[in-house]
């Protein structure tokens, strides 16, 4: 029997963990509907193991704004030496709660609470008492960790359900403490005095045996089929008569040679007749006994209302728990009532987007904040609840912080600046603000500027991918995420870059789409899964060639994810002279480009051999070394001589024909070149690149020496639409 138990406990401590569901959701707000998890708290978007954020986001109750105080005390508790502690104690507290529950269920279905008359086993109430004292400590520990104040236990189903959880617990250990303490030691007490059957008639001489006389019992004696109660004679102490006979015995024989009578037991009390029958009697259970089986059964239903608490909180309940109260949810509500009669579009994008599916509604991301945009003037004639007038950087960050601080010190997020550091026709203002606000602001972006709640004319509206926002952050989202669907499978697409990425000087869609990647792309990205359920995009799983984003951004074996598009460049291919990427005067980055040509090259291994991969490199350098060497520095040196010599003018940029060949020169047919060849493009990197850089090399040194022949130097060409100084 000892080795049954050893058994049934080891199997349910090895089996119940086995059945334990993939890692739960983080609330039915944020992740209802969708049977993936969220990478505002976890590492991977497929759930697995919280971020620190994440963390303090739980112990904050669920809830926003998460305050320095929590995010601290979380970051602490994010330590190894926590998060070593907090696995220990999870353990410690699943093991027990598993031996606790399976010895419960042992008991009731393979003993069964009615036949422990005697008391409950030695090592069953050391073991119970045990797993109460492990549940209670880990326990305390443990919610000390998910719980930082009260309100947390009322505020989401989690924390309610914890909390129920919690008083059934105590429950359930006040009921096992009494029943291994009093009820116990009277069950024991109860033992040792046999129980009198429930009917007198029906005592049988195996019965009779218990009523010995010894350890407290009543001594009953039997003669001529009726039983006699000795246990207050003098001459029957410890069930003894004179060490010749003993009680619960049948003395009919034995009188026969007494030297006395059977009259003698007429001075004693009668109980009753022997039954004929040889079954055992039906006793009447002890009072300690029945209050025993009652509270076996009570923490066994306790033990099904935990399981329960803790099914709602994994698996989610068809009715919800606790009402939405907060004044947020409700205006989240209104705007898509509202805006789905004047903005049906916009609407049923986002009910077909990730953020409706987790309940990620239009107030959380355009609410106005204290550290947000100021409020939109124009929207508070509709709702009392302020609504930013752009939303920025910084609130995508709330859930998607990884992310937002990638792109922040990405080129793209510096556009805006660099194109005024590097660009002649901005800073020499050969062109006018609506040819910027139309042109080069769309894609570059604008510097935001917010008056009375209102945005001021030809800085909005944009989604400029470097756009310099009223609170402080650069870029766009929506950029590449287009309103309001968000969708991940458009961001993996080439067409999601194409917008910004084509034309004369910088033409990678067109360079892609003369590509083998593209030619693929085009005849089998119908059949490609843009989305797989893991979240993880495979080269030669998910697809079969990459996209823009498969090379600049996604994970690539060992290389993770990055919204950095500049990360894995070794070569600045859109400045004049082609440099390093930390040596890019405008927006020199702090990276070192070996370990960046690493990233790529690992990215190109996925398809390609080693050989292959490094081999196009090679070619790369190549043609860097021959577009700086053979044609920028010598046009260069000849532009610069000109200026030193006074041939041409220095009043203003563009006035003269050698200025504008100068710059198409590098701009246009010198990126063409150096990017047909990067992204293997032939046509591109020879017709559109080299052969044109040729063509007007040429045009360049005749231009040159007819300039010095002048005599006078005078700027000459007047440009149409001007911004004047």
């Amino acid at each position: 029997m000892n080795m049954r138990r050893v058994f049934v406990l080891l199997g349910c401590a090895l089996i119940i963990p086995c059945l334990r569901p993939l890692p739960a959701l983080a609330t039915q707000q944020y992740a209802d509907r969708t049977g993936k998890g969220c990478i505002f708290c976890h590492q991977e978007s497929t759930g697995g193991q919280l971020k620190t954020v994440g963390f303090a986001y739980i112990r904050n109750g669920y809830q926003y704004p998460i305050s320095e105080r929590v995010l601290r005390k979380a970051e602490t508790l994010q330590t190894p030496f926590h998060k070593t502690l907090r696995f220990i104690f999870g353990y410690l507290h699943l093991l027990a709660a598993v031996i606790f529950f399976g010895a419960i269920f042992y008991i009731h279905i393979f003993i069964r609470p009615s036949r422990l008359v005697g008391g409950i086993p030695k090592h069953e109430r050391i073991l119970g008492l045990s797993c109460m004292v492990t549940l209670t400590l880990t326990g305390l520990y443990l919610t000390w960790v998910r719980i930082d104040k009260w309100e947390q236990f009322f505020n989401n189903t989690f924390g309610l359900m914890l909390f129920v959880k919690i008083l059934l617990f105590l429950l359930m250990v006040s009921i096992g403490l009494t029943a291994v303490t009093i009820v116990h030691r009277r069950m024991q007490k109860e033992a040792k005095a046999p129980r009198l059957p429930a009917v007198a008639e029906k005592i049988t001489p195996a019965h009779l045996k218990q009523f010995d006389g010894t350890s407290g019992r009543r001594a009953y004696v039997a003669y001529a089929g009726k039983i006699y109660d000795v246990t207050d004679s003098a001459r029957w102490k410890e069930g003894r008569h004179f060490g010749k006979h003993t009680a619960g015995t049948d003395l009919t024989e034995e009188l026969k040679g007494a030297p006395h009578g059977a009259d003698l037991l007429e001075r004693v009390k009668y109980v009753g007749e022997i039954s004929p029958t040889t079954e055992e009697p039906h006793t009447a259970p002890a009072p300690a006994h029945r209050l025993f089986v009652r509270m076996a059964y009570a923490n066994l239903v306790i033990i099904f209302l935990i399981l329960v608490c803790i099914s709602v909180w994994r698996w989610d309940f068809p009715l919800r728990l606790l009402p939405e109260k907060r004044p947020e949810v409700a205006a989240g509500a209104r705007c898509a009532e509202c805006h789905a009669k004047r903005h049906p579009g916009l609407v049923q994008d986002w009910k077909n987007g990730v953020h409706s599916r987790v309940g990620v509604d239009c107030y959380k991301c355009h609410q106005a904040g204290k550290d947000k945009a100021l409020p939109s003037k124009a929207h508070l004639q509709h709702d009392v609840h302020p609504i930013a007038v752009v939303v920025t950087p910084k609130t995508c960050a709330g859930c998607h912080p990884d992310q937002a601080a990638q792109y922040d010190k990405s080129k793209h997020a510096h556009t805006y600046e660099i194109m005024w550091k590097v660009d002649r026709w901005l800073n020499d203002g050969m062109n006018n603000a609506i040819e910027r606000t139309s042109g080069c602001y769309a894609c570059h972006g604008t510097v935001v500027e917010v008056q009375d709640g209102t945005p001021v004319k030809g800085t909005w509206p944009n989604v400029g991918v470097g756009r310099v926002n009223p609170d402080g952050t650069l870029g766009s989202c929506t950029s590449c995420h287009t309103r309001h669907r968000f969708s991940l499978v458009e961001a993996r697409k080439p067409e999601a870059c194409d917008q910004c990425h084509l034309g004369p000087d910088h033409p990678q869609i067109e360079i892609y789409n003369e590509s083998k990647h593209a030619t693929i792309y085009h005849a089998e990205g119908a059949t490609w899964r843009w989305d797989p359920d893991d979240r993880n995009w495979k080269a030669g799983r998910d697809f079969r060639a990459p996209t823009c984003a498969a090379c600049h951004m996604s994970a690539a074996g060992t290389i993770p994810r990055t919204h950095d598009v500049t990360e894995r460049l070794s070569w600045e291919t859109q400045a004049p002279l082609t440099v390093r990427p930390s040596e890019f005067a405008p927006f020199p980055v702090a990276t070192n480009w070996e370990e960046q040509r690493g990233k790529m090259e690992a990215v190109c291994l996925q398809c390609h051999s080693e050989t292959w991969t490094r081999g196009h490199f090679a070619n790369l350098d190549e043609v860097i070394r021959n577009y700086n060497e053979t044609y920028y520095r010598p046009i260069k040196n000849l532009i610069d001589g000109l200026y030193q010599a006074g041939r041409l003018s220095t009043a203003r940029y563009f006035d003269e024909d050698l200025e504008w060949e100068f710059y198409e020169f590098w701009h246009h047919e010198g990126r063409r070149a150096r990017m047909g060849a990067a992204m293997m493009a032939p046509d591109y990197a020879w017709w559109h690149g080299f052969y044109e850089l040729k063509r007007r090399f040429g045009t360049i040194v005749e231009t040159a020496a007819a300039l010095r022949k002048r005599s006078v130097v005078q700027g000459y060409r007047e440009v149409p639409g001007k911004q004047e100084n």
